[in-house]
């Protein structure tokens, strides 16, 4: 009876890890959230849909950057445990996160399915006392109507029965580092790793209750700040401003890098030197586009919503225009380029590396890669795909292994910064191409290097 014991017992139990959580989701969100607060002692059971990822996550065999932390509350501590059915995961929970996905329909709008089928999944087994807790993201009032549903299922009332709160994630795939300047970026900025445990966090509650109890749930495993906000669109307002910030900045710097180069300047150059200026300025670069289920996804929500109250969202629709632009501006720049040196790319053999969104992680929704491929088969192009991390996951896209894609290659089309791509030996892939051109998205390779070697190179931003 969590949410209805007096507050001071409540946080007193959360203290002593004498709470089960359950965690619903165990994807990219749910998994390290579930991973760190068994951890830390709490007994956690996952709830999930999808029966292979059980498996995997029950013997400890997901690879992804926390498996050592989850090979020991799976298999020593025992204090993590997933799921597919709801009857077992809610049993005596009092703690509750929902962190399944909310992609975008194809009307360019939050598609609710999978909260929806949690609620539906979960109702008849919540009981008074119990918090919910939701992690993903959402459009603004999205927790408080999927409550509202659940409602209508189990006959209990939020804010009476039940608690309720919103944190915002904020997890990235790989753990990231704080920005200090680095004149070469063709190496990753050094600084502060920032995992899991090391993100501060928002909370918004229906009522204020339910904050400090979640904010207590949560400073049991983050050891920096956990926000308390006046109400749960507040905390769903700040993770979309999170995003949105992000995307319309690369989309500055996105246009500039389209517009630099004709003044024969380069963009990276002039993005250092506005870095010195010690406030005020915030660097963000350009590449081959914007993927992923949070940036771009978040933009939209937010457009969707906003045109509906007949506001106009310029700002908001650019952005979004000119970084979903950035593949055929990739493309244009390879036409171009492949015509100097006497190819048409109606006949020219390309090998594309990076199907991925982001270096170093296995996950390739909404990619820039995917619009490149459909343009490509559009023109009838002779193509092929590699991307070594992502080669051992199921894909529709057939790749080809690093051994074997620049036999015959009239052009790299580089998109997605792996850092396994830094080991290539452009000695000998020079020999295996057939034209030598190098199409940089990422700003990647050391130009003076390649064109020593006697590659054409052309990157994103430079003249």
């Amino acid at each position: 009876m969590l949410y209805l014991d007096l507050l001071p017992n409540s946080i007193r139990r959360i203290q002593e890890m004498d709470v089960r959580v359950c965690v619903i989701g165990v994807g990219t969100i749910g998994l390290p959230l579930a991973t760190f607060l068994a951890k830390v002692g709490f007994q956690v059971t996952g709830l999930d849909i999808d029966q292979k990822r059980i498996d995997e996550i029950n013997s400890a065999k997901v690879v992804y950057e926390y498996t050592d932390i989850l090979e020991d509350v799976v298999l020593k501590s025992k204090k993590l445990h997933v799921t597919i059915e709801p009857k077992e995961a809610l049993d005596n929970a009092e703690i509750i996160f929902v962190c399944v996905p909310t992609p975008l329909n194809i009307k360019k709008e939050m598609d609710n399915s999978n909260l929806l089928d949690v609620a539906n999944r979960i109702s008849p087994y919540l009981t008074k006392g119990m918090i919910l807790i939701f992690e993903s993201s959402v459009a603004i009032g999205s927790t408080r109507e999927i409550s509202k549903t659940i409602e209508s299922l189990c006959n209990l009332k939020f804010g009476i029965d039940l608690g309720l709160a919103y944190c915002p994630e904020r997890y990235n795939p790989t753990p990231m580092k704080k920005y200090t300047k680095d004149v070469d970026h063709t190496i990753s900025a050094k600084g502060e790793s920032f995992t899991v445990d090391r993100i501060s966090r928002v909370v918004g509650g229906i009522d204020e209750k339910s904050t400090k109890i979640t904010k207590t749930i949560y400073s049991q495993f983050v050891k920096t700040d956990v926000l308390e906000l006046s109400s749960i669109e507040t905390a769903e307002a700040t993770k979309l401003l999170e995003n949105i910030f992000r995307d319309v900045n690369i989309a500055l710097v996105n246009e500039l890098a389209k517009i630099y180069p004709k003044f024969g300047l380069n963009i990276y150059e002039i993005i250092n030197a506005a870095t010195s200026k010690p406030f005020a300025f915030m660097p963000h670069y350009p590449g081959a586009g914007v993927g992923g289920e949070c940036i771009p996804v978040d933009t939209w929500y937010l457009i969707s919503q906003a045109e509906k109250l007949g506001m106009d969202t310029k700002i908001l629709n650019s952005a979004r225009q000119i970084n979903d632009s950035m593949p055929t501006h990739m493309i244009t720049l390879l036409e171009n380029e492949l015509h100097k040196h006497g190819k048409e790319l109606s006949s020219a053999k390309i090998s594309i590396l990076g199907l991925c969104y982001k270096k170093n992680v296995p996950d390739i929704r909404l990619s820039p890669t995917l619009s490149i491929i459909e343009q490509l088969k559009e023109k009838k192009v002779n193509f092929l795909v590699c991307d070594p991390v992502y080669e051992k996951v199921d894909s529709n896209v057939q790749l080809t292994p690093l051994s074997n894609i620049f036999n015959g290659s009239d052009a790299i089309l580089f998109v997605t910064d792996h850092d396994i791509f830094t080991t290539l030996d452009f000695s000998k892939i020079k020999d295996e191409m057939k034209t030598p051109l190098i199409i940089d998205g990422r700003n990647f390779f050391n130009a003076e290097k390649l064109i020593s070697l006697g590659f054409y190179y052309r990157a994103i931003g430079k003249p």
